[in-house]
């Protein structure tokens, strides 16, 4: 499903917001619950990162080459368990389009999620420059006065050796470590990590909501 503008936000989102626990007192409720679901989450960083190749990938739906841009956002839903077997998440997950044209519109999107990968493509250094910014966009807009988790995803490992300027490991943890976040590098081809990205955002989500159950 594809979302591109104001009016589908109007029609989809916001019908989708209703039904979501945007409040504190109803996200301590459900996340109490024996199962966890409908947890949001969005997925952020600059256009050709490879967002929507990482989802794909998630949900089984193989790797393209081709670059198909994501126009506004792109929604998904996924059920799973965490490797332990006792938390079962029903991913609600926003692939939102990394063009600047876009920046006002996706700010609605970070209103009840409860986490993010916010993804940098190791070829490209700028990108991960730019990820505290989406970072900062996201905490600036979310439901929630404490900083959602976020995981940095350093992606397309698989062609840090076609370059000269890739991004080591390093620069993407230093970034992380700068911003209180974690990190994980992935390759959306090759499907390396890519369960593991969204198992730690998981598990950080969790903590999350254990520390806000703590303070009511």
């Amino acid at each position: 499903m594809v979302i591109t503008g104001k009016k589908e936000i109007s029609d989809f989102y916001c019908n989708c917001q209703s039904k979501s626990s945007s409040s504190l007192a109803s996200l301590v409720k459900v996340m109490g619950a024996e199962e966890i679901r409908r947890i949001k989450i969005v997925l952020g960083g600059d256009g050709a990162v490879g967002k929507t190749s990482i989802r794909r990938r998630y949900l089984g739906e193989g790797f393209t080459q081709q670059y198909l841009q994501t126009l506004g956002a792109d929604f998904a839903l996924k059920e799973t368990v965490l490797k332990d077997g006792n938390i079962r998440f029903r991913w609600q997950i926003w692939d939102l389009a990394g063009q600047p044209a876009f920046h006002e519109v996706r700010k609605a999107y970070f209103k009840g999620c409860l986490g993010a990968l916010v993804v940098y493509d190791v070829t490209r250094p700028e990108t991960l420059e730019n990820a505290e910014k989406w970072c900062e966009d996201i905490w600036e807009n979310s439901s929630y006065q404490e900083k959602i988790p976020i995981v940095l995803i350093g992606n397309k490992i698989d062609l840090r050796d076609t370059v000269n300027d890739a991004l080591t490991p390093e620069d993407g943890k230093k970034m992380a470590e700068k911003l209180g976040i974690g990190f994980l590098e992935t390759s959306a081809k090759t499907g390396e990590n890519i369960e593991d990205a969204f198992e730690f955002l998981g598990r950080k989500i969790i903590e999350f909501t254990n520390k806000l159950m703590q303070r009511t």
